[in-house]
């Protein structure tokens, strides 16, 4: 027997009005005071309130839009679990197996966020690991000049820039290296050109980047190469040649990454105990007749 998902429709019924009406002042009640009821049955701003807590992130949106009509749909399923515990559906097949999944998966999931919110990282160990990263975070603002190239470079049409063969692109960015370097105002070659609209606009600016952003090695390993001021020999990516001017290196401090050192901590040592974890109950196959049968 197939079961029917019944939170699909508990979603779906409690969807965004069309025209909700503004919102009003909250009203100060505590958590005893009763708020609705259906029958006999009545609930507070307590049970409201610790409802919403366990709620998923979307059903949270769809409480806040429509908290009558998502509370009436509580009281739906009030309702039909109350008269499955009369028939006692929870002990019988396959509702048994469902109801040991999805607890294994809620408790899991709640063990996997309690640790996460409990690991202790000292303050030592913070600054330890920053200061070994600690080049990985300082900052490069650059500018640069793009010039492309085209496996097929074909003449230009009438008024249009001609399309440069790698080793033309190579050669105007051999030569727009060299004249940054003895002294040509960047800008303006960046203007004349680079062929990056998005950098050209701002004069060439491009980044800040950092070591660790996912960039290609090839530009990382020229631009921390270099010291402010320097210009590049030309980076070869797949369409084209950049050449980067360093401007500015700023390190970033400790207390401007602790918040994000200290995340990336906790979720190492999360990883590091769910891989033991795994580890320590991996299945050891005792007939592989069964689980060839299964395929």
């Amino acid at each position: 027997m197939r079961i029917t998902p019944f939170l699909p429709l508990f979603a779906a019924a409690v969807c965004l009005a069309q025209n909700p009406p503004a919102a009003a002042p909250k009203p100060a009640l505590d958590d005893k005071t009763v708020v609705g009821s259906s029958g006999d049955r009545k609930i507070t701003v307590g049970e409201v309130n610790k409802i919403l807590q366990g709620l998923p992130p979307q059903m949270k949106q769809n409480f806040s839009r429509d908290v009558k009509g998502f509370l009436s749909q509580w009281f739906m399923l009030e309702r039909l679990v109350g008269e499955a515990e009369k028939l006692n559906l929870a002990d019988k097949s396959p509702y048994k197996e469902g109801l040991q999944m999805a607890r294994m998966q809620i408790l899991s999931q709640a063990l996997i966020e309690s640790r996460s919110q409990t690991t202790d990282i000292p303050m030592a160990d913070q600054k330890k690991f920053y200061e070994q990263r600690k080049d990985n975070f300082t900052m490069a603002k650059l500018k640069l000049i793009y010039v492309p190239f085209a496996a097929n470079a074909t003449a230009a049409a009438a008024g249009a820039k001609k399309t440069l063969t790698e080793p033309e692109a190579l050669t105007k960015a051999e030569g727009l290296a060299k004249e940054a370097r003895g002294g040509a105002d960047f800008v303006k070659l960046v203007k004349e050109h680079s062929e990056d609209p998005i950098s050209k606009e701002k004069d060439g600016d491009f980044g800040p980047i950092r070591r660790s952003d996912q960039l290609p090695d090839a530009i990382k390993q020229a631009v921390f190469a270099l010291r402010p001021g320097d210009i590049s020999d030309p980076v070869r990516q797949p369409n084209g040649y950049y050449i980067f001017r360093l401007m500015e290196l700023t390190p970033q401090s400790f207390e401007e990454l602790q918040v994000n050192l200290l995340t990336e901590m906790k979720n190492a040592k999360l990883k590091e105990w769910l891989d033991t974890t795994a580890k320590s109950v991996e299945l050891k196959v005792e007939r592989q007749d069964f689980f060839d049968s299964m395929k």
